[in-house]
């Protein structure tokens, strides 16, 4: 579960980061502020699923709590970049999965033991 987890977000770290980027760019070429905001935004989330991904294998409840903070910042900013709300449906899916895979290294250690 953590190894699927760990690939799913850097994979869509990648699209993530690169969607923002473009509507960062977007946003600044068009003078809209709030759009430029929210692409930022969008890269924010991209930088957090590096570090939840980051942090999967080892401590999946701190990775569950970095994919829940970065889907309550993706739906903060939704308004302006209504694909953020999608990113943040992700987030929360990654959230859910870090947490069994925390329960699945429990078990793993207990099993060891």
């Amino acid at each position: 579960m953590r190894i699927a987890v760990l690939i799913i977000a850097l994979c869509l770290m990648l699209v993530v980061g690169l969607q923002s980027c473009a509507v960062t760019m977007g946003g600044s070429l068009a003078s809209k502020e709030t759009v430029s905001a929210a692409g930022a935004v969008g890269l924010l989330v991209a930088l957090l699923f590096a570090f939840g991904a980051a942090f999967v294998m080892g401590f999946p409840k701190l990775s569950a709590g970095i994919f829940a903070f970065a889907a309550l910042l993706a739906f903060g900013f939704a308004a302006e970049f209504p694909d953020l709300k999608v990113w943040g449906f992700v987030a929360l899916g990654l959230t859910v999965l870090s947490f069994l895979g925390s329960r699945e290294l429990k078990k793993k250690t207990s099993e060891k033991s």
